[in-house]
């Protein structure tokens, strides 16, 4: 058998260190060295793929949060949409167009929902003549008013002839038992039916407000005013001037509080009859 020796020499002056190897033991490493290149070769090569996932990782986060952050943007902007359409829909009915198909009764694109924020849980609260009554909101239906459009005393219309919007509906979940209109301060405001003036006064939370007890035992309340033209056992005429709009009692802004009540003193939604 041959051998190979291979001599080490660690430094000049040094101990020579001989080593010696077999050309079997050498063609032995050899194989395995080539082996081992080989799967090395081959492992780098099948682990490539993972690799590139590994460094696209990071970028594919990035990439989701982004998507993240867009379909916020998108939610955001169908809300406010959404705001824009029910906006429209009470500026129709605040200038007394009907609702069209596709409407609810409140003047809202079907489907959609008014939400209120905390900031609007403030109630209004109602005249001592209405503070024991049972106060069970009502919305009536349209064969009920038709029955009563018409009728001598029934409250239907608008209760001012100015442009507006309507910036806050009939909630009774917040307590706010009418509709609101916003309207510049000293904007006219007009009886919608006749009647007799049962109220005409002062409130520290509605202002200077009115009560009308009109035909059929209906009664309509304005608040907020300004200033009144009326007192207490005026009769009044459908249209005749009563007061001027204001921001009195507690309001956050100049508008005009409409309400209307049963002949049980009960609340009714005004927007129906806003519509006839």
């Amino acid at each position: 058998m041959k051998y190979m020796t291979l001599m080490i020499i660690p430094y000049p002056g040094a101990d020579v260190r001989s080593l010696k190897v077999s050309h079997r033991t050498l063609k032995v490493m050899a194989v395995v060295g080539t082996l081992l290149a080989s799967a090395t070769v081959a492992f780098a090569i099948y682990l490539k793929p993972v690799f590139y996932k590994a460094r696209q990782y990071e970028s594919l986060i990035i990439e989701n949060h982004e998507l993240v952050r867009q379909n916020s943007k998108i939610v955001e902007l169908q809300n406010k949409i959404r705001s824009i359409d029910e906006m429209i829909g009470r500026i129709q009915v605040a200038q007394g167009v009907k609702a069209s198909e596709g409407m609810d009764a409140n003047g809202l694109a079907s489907g959609t929902h008014l939400e209120v924020s905390p900031d609007m849980m403030t109630s209004e609260q109602l005249p001592d003549e209405f503070a024991n009554q049972p106060t069970k909101p009502q919305v009536l239906s349209t064969v009920a008013l038709a029955e009563h459009k018409g009728t001598t005393g029934e409250p239907f219309g608008m209760p001012i002839d100015e442009k507006s919007f309507i910036s806050r509906t009939f909630n009774p979940k917040i307590y706010h038992f009418g509709i609101d209109f916003a309207i510049k301060q000293g904007t006219p405001v007009k009886v919608t039916a006749d009647g007799v003036v049962t109220i005409a006064e002062k409130n520290d939370n509605l202002g200077y407000y009115i009560m009308v007890k009109h035909g059929n035992g209906f009664s309509t309340m304005y608040a907020h005013n300004s200033r009144l033209t009326v007192q207490k056992g005026d009769q009044v005429h459908k249209g005749d001037l009563i007061a001027y709009s204001g921001n009195m009692g507690v309001s956050s802004g100049p508008h005009l509080h409409y309400a209307v009540f049963d002949e049980n003193g009960n609340p009714v939604d005004p927007l129906p009859f806003l519509q006839h």
